[in-house]
């Protein structure tokens, strides 16, 4: 009896290879994600710090021009836009220096710590709120748990500089009526993941300073709506996580159907740029859905 002769080219596809090649893009996937947020993170938070940096100091010397003009400067009619920067924040125990942007959700604490909607505006009169993430995006208030009563919190806005002594530092569930509510006293409020876990929201390191001296006028600010409290995600990231890891799988089949037809530098060549895009944008989709302040 005569065998049958495989063209040449052929490429067998068993179960157990296809179980073992599922399992290896799994993989590579947690860890794309994982660089992404932790690695890259870093570096992108950076990177938007210092555009913020840049512009937050071009709206306090504006504001100091004004102050001493004939007119002085004209109180402001309207919020601040949601992720443009609004003050500095910085204390000097944690080595921390960070520029606040105005929201909660994930794209603007992925750039750094967010002025909470609905509270005081930062220096002024009654509970100014800050949410920031602990771990990822290089984690910016990982360390707010080592304040001790007695650190100085000082910030900087366009209305001038304000000081802010702790007076608690503790561990528990967030109470946003507590935590982002009125309070009769003037005083600075941050929060964040109390664990490092990205899916963790039940438990919260919260942070209370009070003013030291006077405030400054209080201004327009934004009405928070019930997801801008620092544990939630943002449902609007379901499309281009989607989108993006739909292309990544697409990408990633073709990839594997390359390798076992074509040469493999060639095939790395062409799949690898693609695969490492749509990856990136993949997680960082999916990390929009997770806590802000994780």
């Amino acid at each position: 009896m005569r065998h049958a002769v495989e063209a040449p080219g052929y490429a067998r596809f068993s179960p157990q290879w296809i179980v073992a090649v599922l399992a290896g893009w799994l993989v590579t996937t947690v860890v794309c994600f994982a660089l992404v947020v932790y690695a890259l993170g870093p570096m992108l938070q950076a990177g938007d710090q210092r555009a913020a940096l840049d512009g937050v100091r071009a709206d306090i010397d504006k504001a100091l021009g004004q102050t001493q003009s004939l007119l002085g400067a004209a109180p402001p009619s309207r919020p601040a836009e949601f992720g443009s920067p609004v003050a500095v924040l910085e204390v000097p125990r944690l080595d921390l220096r960070q520029v606040v942007l105005e929201g909660v959700l994930p794209g603007q604490t992925a750039a750094g710590p967010g002025h909470v909607p609905g509270t005081s505006g930062i220096g002024q009169p009654g509970n100014a709120a800050l949410a920031g993430r602990n771990s990822g995006y290089g984690g910016p208030f990982g360390r707010l748990g080592e304040l001790r009563p007695g650190d100085e919190i000082v910030v900087a806005t366009t209305q001038g500089r304000s000081a802010y002594r702790v007076t608690e530092t503790v561990r528990r569930a967030l109470d946003e009526t507590a935590d982002y509510g009125k309070t009769a006293n003037d005083r600075l409020t941050m929060v964040t993941s109390a664990s490092w876990w990205p899916l963790a929201s039940s438990q919260a390191t919260v942070v209370t300073a009070e003013l030291v001296g006077k405030p400054f006028r209080p201004t327009p600010q934004n009405g928070r709506a019930e997801a801008q409290d620092g544990r939630s995600g943002d449902t609007g990231a379901w499309a281009s996580l989607l989108l993006s890891l739909g292309g990544f799988v697409a990408a990633a089949a073709g990839a594997t159907y390359l390798y076992r037809r074509w040469r493999p530098v060639s095939t790395y060549v062409i799949t690898a740029p693609a695969l490492l895009t749509l990856a990136a944008l993949a997680a960082t989709s999916l990390w929009h859905l997770l806590p802000a302040w994780s």
